[in-house]
């Protein structure tokens, strides 16, 4: 299998048809999981009205893509449809022309593109969105879920983190991962931003 744009904008109607503030939405992902959790793609701040680009990654760090595929590919043994999923990609990134006529879905502030694939193909996601969209970089994807939606992954482009929803043995499962940072999340409390 390989990764597609979709015309058919069915499968993601769930996420425009959410009714949580669009900014939470967008930035938090879909309240409706028995937990929830944080990859966080580098450390939260240290003090208030820290600067994300005070943060140094280690030479060797994963890249956001790459920490997003190691936690996808443990989620992608809580869903029974692993090889049926889905992959909203923000329209904002330099990626996408202005004039593009593929179908949208809109929440306030957000559009998105829709992408489909099996998870397996996530680990070629930079070259296999670059050739689809013919261009030097792939963009991270804003919501990723199994059609079964046994789990959401959403990461918007303001905040450090992607945050996850899922039932009780899959937080656990990413939250033990030693190859990522990730750690249980509250959804009525906000988390810690940088400036």
């Amino acid at each position: 299998m390989s990764i597609t744009r979709c015309v058919d904008l069915s499968a993601a109607r769930w996420i425009e048809e959410r009714q949580e503030d669009w900014h939470r939405l967008a930035a938090r992902g879909p309240v409706c999981f028995d937990k929830y959790a944080r990859l966080r793609f580098i450390p939260d701040p240290s003090y208030p009205g820290q600067r994300e680009g005070e943060v140094r990654a280690d030479p060797g760090a994963l890249s956001d893509n790459e920490q997003l595929g190691v936690v996808l590919a443990e989620l992608a043994r809580h869903t029974d449809t692993p090889d049926d999923c889905y992959f909203l990609v923000w329209n904002g990134w330099p990626s996408f022309r202005a004039d593009d006529p593929t179908p949208r879905l809109s929440i306030p502030n957000r559009d998105y593109f829709l992408f489909h694939a099996a998870l397996t193909d996530f680990t070629d996601w930079d070259p296999q969105v670059m050739a689809l969209l013919d261009d030097i970089e792939a963009p991270t994807p804003a919501f990723v879920w199994p059609a079964d939606r046994a789990w959401c992954v959403t990461c918007d482009v303001d905040p450090h983190f992607a945050s996850i929803g899922a039932d009780s043995d899959a937080i656990d499962a990413v939250v033990a991962h030693p190859r990522v940072d990730v750690v249980v999340d509250e959804p009525d409390t906000e988390p810690p931003y940088y400036q």
